[in-house]
């Protein structure tokens, strides 16, 4: 479990009471007065089934093509309401992404890029990363001999970004930079999709920027694993307003598809800390300081470290995370 999980609880719990002001008390939903009504964001369908309420904001499940997302949805005014909050995006870059964020993605930015440059030719490869916050995964992939470009639409990352640590962070989405066709040839998202009102424009836009053959590599939620079977909707990524939209692997395949991918390497994550905080209460750490509760502490992680390796192992081959990575190739 990352060092920054608490952090991230209490980020979200904010966030969350920010969401739930926009919700009308003597209905239970979210007020008309913030809200629109949305077609499916993949196949514009207008037909779709009421999955559950949380929080006072619907998901649903299209009827056509299966995506899950909220409906209806925040206006753009609501949504920078809710967002656009310093003090909340101070603590996030203080709390979370500086203070532990960075040494928690470490490894898996590691990773990340050693799988990607397996894809790439080059020998050095032009990266854009989407959604890049204050640039930890960008100064990885410099490191790993990647040119490095992001797009980060909150000032307050682009500033850290670019006057502390040199980074080439541009502030609009990338269908309003004037980019050239071709300009990459990898194009990074990690969990952004599921934040996206239109997640279809932003796949197309990256192939568009992408040189044939070019490499597409993101992470995103995964409504078909197991944890959210058993979990309902008290699955962790269950998450309104922040997480909008929610994927299944065939439904990711259909939209590669439609943008000009073909998908190439799939890895699932297993979130085996969603089965603790839900079933595995005993392996809990204690507060306390003293010896007795140090040494149980010490026990408890090394037992919820092999179980998760053994979860993990498991839950890939039946490719069921809560968490998937997806590469796909620009045809």
């Amino acid at each position: 479990m990352y060092n920054s999980s608490s952090k991230w609880a209490i980020f979200y719990d904010r966030l969350g009471e920010k969401a739930r002001s926009l919700v009308d008390p003597s209905t239970g939903m979210l007020s008309p007065r913030y809200s629109e009504d949305r077609r499916c964001p993949v196949c514009e369908s207008g037909s779709f089934v009421a999955r559950f309420v949380k929080d006072g904001f619907r998901y649903v499940t299209c009827d056509s093509c299966g995506l899950v997302y909220i409906n209806p949805q925040l206006t753009q005014d609501a949504l920078n309401r809710v967002y656009n909050d310093k003090e909340l995006r101070l603590f996030f870059m203080n709390e979370i992404l500086l203070a532990s964020g960075e040494s928690d993605q470490r490894k898996e930015f590691e990773s990340r890029i050693k799988t990607i440059a397996t894809y790439t030719s080059n020998s050095y490869p032009r990266l854009i990363d989407i959604g890049c916050a204050a640039g930890n995964f960008m100064m990885i992939a410099n490191d790993h001999g990647f040119a490095v470009e992001g797009i980060e639409l909150d000032k307050l990352y682009v500033d850290y970004a670019t006057a502390t640590r040199g980074l080439v962070v541009h502030k609009q989405p990338l269908w309003e930079l004037d980019i050239h066709e071709g300009a990459f040839d990898v194009v990074t998202m990690w969990d952004i999709l599921e934040h996206l009102p239109d997640p279809m424009r932003t796949l197309s836009e990256a192939a568009r920027v992408l040189s044939h053959g070019g490499i597409l590599a993101f992470t995103t939620i995964n409504h078909e694993c197991i944890n959210q079977r058993m979990l309902k909707d008290r699955w962790r990524y269950w998450m309104p307003p922040d997480h909008i939209c929610s994927f299944t692997p065939e439904i990711l395949k259909s939209m590669l598809g439609k943008a000009g991918f073909s998908i190439v390497h799939v890895k699932h994550t297993y979130m085996f800390e969603i089965i603790e905080e839900n079933y595995l209460r005993f392996l809990s750490l204690s507060a306390d300081n003293d010896t007795a509760a140090k040494v149980s502490n010490k026990v408890k992680k090394g037992a919820s470290f092999v179980l998760g390796r053994i979860a993990q192992g498991i839950f890939e081959t039946l490719k069921s995370g809560d968490i998937i990575m997806v590469i796909a190739r620009k045809i």
